[in-house]
């Protein structure tokens, strides 16, 4: 009965990415945090979202902006690095608590992740990247956060879902690497990883069939609905 519950939300979080081009890897995480402790989360969810986002890049690449995601690229696994750190000292709960949180910001005031100004210089994705690596291992999911910023830099919706996926492969690329030094054995859950990674496939190529073609406002309330569950369940658990 997991692998199924996992292998619908994979499926049905790629589509929303695909779509909207953020939001379905942070349902995805608070899904897998409902069976896993987060730092076993995390990097179960960088295998997966690897692939997610590798195959809507690839599937989108004549779109991507090669300058913005090696720009963003620059100080990713330090920062990642230092995430592991970080996630692997503090207690369980204050994680699932603080992604809750950022789960709830997320999904109710997006506005304070929003780039306020005209297009962002390139350079600035140096920062954007560095934070992407930290988020990215500390709290697990740093696309919506660092997705306001690509989209700041990339002209038009396409490229800034495909710009945004490529900038997210290396991310998670980072991630895995990051937890596996630390010691994660990822052999424990190849199962997992690998039912996912199939199920954000077909999910991606599903979604980028309908790029365009859906009213972003249905996408939102779905998005809603089912984030802020998840994010208030996350929450009680940390706090009982």
């Amino acid at each position: 009965m997991e692998l199924l519950i996992i292998a619908f939300a994979a499926a049905a979080t790629a589509v929303l990415s695909a779509l909207a081009g953020l939001g379905g890897g942070i349902i995805l995480l608070a899904v897998l945090a409902q069976f896993f402790a987060p730092v076993v989360a995390i990097p179960i969810h960088g295998g997966i979202q690897l692939v997610a986002n590798g195959s809507r890049a690839f599937l989108l690449r004549g779109e991507i902006s090669w300058r913005a995601v090696l720009w963003a690229s620059v100080l990713l696994f330090p920062a990642s690095l230092l995430g592991v750190m970080v996630a692997t000292a503090v207690p369980e709960d204050t994680t699932r608590a603080a992604l809750g949180v950022l789960a709830l910001v997320i999904t109710w005031r997006p506005s304070l992740l929003r780039w306020r100004g005209d297009r962002m210089p390139e350079p600035a994705l140096i920062g954007v990247g560095a934070a992407s690596g930290f988020i990215n291992t500390t709290v697990g999911a740093s696309g919506p956060v660092t997705s306001p910023f690509f989209r700041a830099v990339t002209v038009g919706h396409a490229a800034f879902v495909a710009t945004a996926a490529a900038s997210q492969v290396v991310a998670h690329i980072s991630k895995v690497a990051a937890f596996l030094i630390d010691g994660f054995v990822i052999g424990d859950h190849v199962a997992t990883i690998a039912v996912g990674a199939a199920s954000v496939t077909v999910g991606s190529w599903i979604g980028t069939r309908f790029l365009g073609r859906i009213d972003d406002r249905y996408l939102g309330w779905v998005f809603k609905a089912v984030l802020t569950t998840l994010a208030v369940r996350l929450i009680a658990t940390a706090l009982v």
